[in-house]
């Protein structure tokens, strides 16, 4: 049975220019709500990078204006001197560069309380603001979910309000000025790091003796906080900041991901989609959660909705229909994703902890020119210069599916024995 499947095409999503609206001289770094304007192509690209390489190098910096959104670490370009101003040239080579900080929700590193270094001053003032709310178990000990993580409690307003005072405060003096925040991270309930060996009891947030995990009027506390955290940030920010949120609750739940402007899919489609055949779950029409159905929850200003699909970059090789052995490239498997279903960015990443890269191949289909026509396993769609056929395989790593992109007549990328015409 042949069908087409009803998608918001990139044909007509909205895109806001936001990047160069701040400057130097902003005193408050909050942004309002701007008019959208057409894209210009199918497809746009994510860099999220945990450690900024030197922005004066113009081959590392083509690595980042190579995206339309790149997601970095606030202490790269807050509290250190030598960092202030290296926003600019991002901005000087792309002007509609969307940059967004990183921001731990729950959690702060116990490190950060050296006072030794002095580049380290906006970690430090995290460490100081959250020093009062600190959580601990059942037994009193430091509540970690990371070994060296240490979670404080914000389901408590007045630790909200001073994590956030130290995010505006940088954001308002700084030279730097973030377009948006990608919180790190949101469940519905805490998860604890296997790693965390020699933590005694039991997490207990609010204090009251009952272990989170058996504790329903914490974990709704949890939950309900994350609202708040969303609401404040929006206020003192502005309808225009960016928020990009982190972890499985916002990929499960519409109303949750409609505070947001996007949604990161961290080890795609792992999480979010259980286990098995995860990428059959994800281009499942009649999955609760799929691509096209989260496509639509998110806000639409602001160039969203971002859905961010990310996995490490080589998880493999595969013998190719010529004999040859062929390294398996996550992004390139992602990219093919996200054409046909709108996901609005992909992301490159060569080692697996986040560091950007770009694809080996450029492709610019251009335009979608429609829907995606779903026909048994097949998935088409077709674009001003060429299309995605996606033929559905086990559904799982390393080899989910067969797909190949023709573009102006001719096969440029091939994954899998896929025979279709160019």
């Amino acid at each position: 049975m042949t069908r087409n499947f009803g998608i918001i095409t990139l044909s007509v999503l909205a895109l806001v220019v936001v990047g160069g609206c701040f400057s130097s001289g902003d005193p408050t770094g909050v942004i309002s709500d701007i008019e959208p304007i057409l894209p210009k192509s199918g497809l746009r690209i994510a860099a999220i990078d945990y450690s900024v390489g030197d922005l004066t190098d113009p081959n590392e910096l083509a690595k980042y204006t190579r995206a339309d959104i790149v997601v970095v670490q606030c202490d790269q370009f807050w509290g250190r001197d030598s960092f202030e101003g290296r926003m600019d040239l991002l901005r000087a080579a792309k002007p509609d560069i969307k940059i967004i900080g990183y921001f731990r929700s729950k959690v702060v590193k116990a490190s950060w309380g050296d006072q030794s270094r002095e580049d380290q001053t906006y970690n430090y003032d995290l460490y100081q603001a959250s020093k009062p709310y600190w959580c601990a178990t059942t037994t009193g000990d430091t509540l970690m979910d990371w070994p060296g993580a240490v979670l404080f409690d914000y389901t408590n307003p007045a630790a909200r309000q001073a994590m956030l005072g130290v995010f505006l405060k940088y954001q308002r003096t700084s030279s730097n000025k973030f377009d948006g925040i990608y919180w790190d991270y949101f469940n519905e309930k805490l998860w604890i790091a296997p790693a965390v060996t020699d933590m005694e009891g039991e997490p207990d947030m609010d204090g009251d003796g009952i272990g989170h995990f058996e504790d329903a009027d914490e974990m709704q506390a949890f939950q309900d906080a994350q609202y708040d955290w969303v609401a404040e940030t929006r206020a003192a920010l502005g309808g225009g900041f960016i928020q990009i949120a982190n972890g499985a609750r916002a990929l499960t739940d519409p109303q949750f991901a409609a505070q947001f402007d996007g949604m990161f899919y961290e080890l795609f489609p792992n999480v979010g989609f259980g286990s098995g055949e995860t990428f059959k779950k994800a281009l499942d029409p009649n999955q609760p959660n799929n691509l096209w159905a989260a496509h639509t929850w998110p806000r639409t200003v602001n160039g969203g909705p971002w859905l961010i699909l990310s996995h490490a970059s080589t998880i493999g090789s595969y013998r190719a229909p010529d004999g040859t052995w062929q390294p398996i490239v996550a992004g390139n498997l992602l990219r093919a994703v996200a054409l046909l279903t709108d996901a609005t960015s992909t992301h490159y990443d060569g080692t697996g902890t986040h560091s950007a890269g770009v694809p080996d191949l450029e492709i610019d289909l251009g335009a979608p020119l429609g829907e995606v026509v779903i026909d048994g396993d097949r998935y088409t769609r077709e674009f001003e210069r060429g299309r995605v056929v996606l033929e559905m395989g086990n559904g799982y790593y390393p080899l989910p599916f067969a797909y190949a992109i023709p573009k102006d007549g001719v096969i440029v990328e091939q994954f899998g024995e896929l025979a279709i015409a160019p």
